[in-house]
């Protein structure tokens, strides 16, 4: 008896430590090759008919933003909102950027955006499709003026990462609190922490798990968000920082922004990818940390995050995204070597 207690409990560490190290098989993510960009009244009747076009199922506030000049802009943003939101996340900032004469564009990411607050749909959503949406905003915004720069925030700061290290034709890519992987996560776990998400059923976590739906904030955000999408970001990101380790960035220019408070994101893993990029000696590679005495949020551009600090943030963050030439670097630790 003792003998087969032995045996299975020695199968079950061995199948746990396959589930844990064993890589995830994955296809490479798709590089772009740019075409030539639309003509500027052809690309914006094409982002008025998707608009036109959104599901009945999409609320006001998930449906995508475009603030247009009315002529092709030196300049133009698009801003990718993060996990759980909608465009209305950056509508606020957005709007800041096209009074100061950008162009602006506000995509929505798949099965994001919904009426319904407990939709599921976004539950399958993986890092390709995601890739694969922030790729088709950059070729849209190609069409509405010369310079693309393309602002990510969280698990859309690990597609701006991908950006940044793919990308040639941007003028500059923009991680705004990029989740690479979980705050507080020790870098030897993130692997296995990724291929346990990716292996083990999906299911949803609350936001807050005692208010639930009650959950103070965005009133368009849902509450709740799938394990699955986290491990899929995860593999995006790893994926950038194993090519951040032979490579140099193809975008020209970076901009790294955290916050020293964010429960949610691994600056310790941010950190490392920029170690990585500066190795390779970048053209223009420019970072921000909010010091944690600031207590600035991990989604520091949601004007209706409870103890949010726009009336601080947003005035940094325009200066960051519009005067580039200034280089400013916040507070913070590095590590000492680069990881993947």
């Amino acid at each position: 008896m003792n003998r087969w207690i032995f045996l299975g409990l020695a199968g079950f560490l061995g199948l746990l430590l396959l589930v844990l190290f064993l890589p995830i098989p994955h296809p490479a993510f798709r590089h772009p090759t740019p075409s030539a960009p639309a003509s500027y009244d052809r690309t914006v009747a094409d982002i008025q008919a998707e608009i036109a076009a959104t599901p009945e199922l999409i609320s006001a506030e998930g449906r995508i933003i475009l603030l247009e000049q009315g002529r092709p802009t030196r300049r133009v943003f698009v801003l990718m909102h993060g996990l759980s939101n909608c465009p209305e996340q950056f509508a606020m900032l957005g709007q800041l950027l096209y009074e100061r004469g950008n162009n602006v564009l506000i995509p929505r990411l798949p099965g994001h955006g919904e009426k319904n607050l407990m939709s599921e749909n976004f539950a399958k959503l993986t890092a390709a499709e995601m890739l694969a949406s922030c790729n088709q905003a950059v070729d849209l915004a190609r069409g509405l003026g010369g310079e693309v720069v393309f602002v990510g925030l969280s698990i859309n700061g690990t597609a701006a990462a991908w950006m940044a290290q793919n990308r040639a034709d941007l003028h500059r890519s923009v991680l705004l609190s990029p989740f690479l992987a979980p705050a507080m996560l020790p870098g030897w776990l993130a692997g296995p922490t990724e291929h346990l998400l990716l292996r083990l059923p999906n299911f949803f976590i609350w936001w807050n798990s005692e208010l639930k739906q009650a959950n103070p904030g965005p009133t368009y955000a849902y509450p709740r968000f799938p394990t699955r999408l986290i491990g899929e970001t995860m593999l995006l990101g790893r994926d950038v920082l194993r090519e951040s380790l032979g490579s140099t960035p193809r975008c020209p220019s970076i901009l790294v922004v955290t916050s020293a408070s964010d429960r949610a994101a691994n600056g310790d893993v941010t950190a490392a990818l920029v170690e990585n990029w500066e190795k390779h000696h970048p053209k223009d590679l420019q970072t921000y940390i909010f010091p944690a005495s600031e207590k600035v949020l991990h989604d520091f551009v949601d004007p209706h995050q409870p103890d949010q600090r726009i009336d601080f943030v947003y005035p940094l963050l325009l200066k960051l995204l519009t005067e580039e030439n200034e280089k400013k670097k916040g507070g913070g630790t590095r590590p000492t070597h680069p990881v993947a």
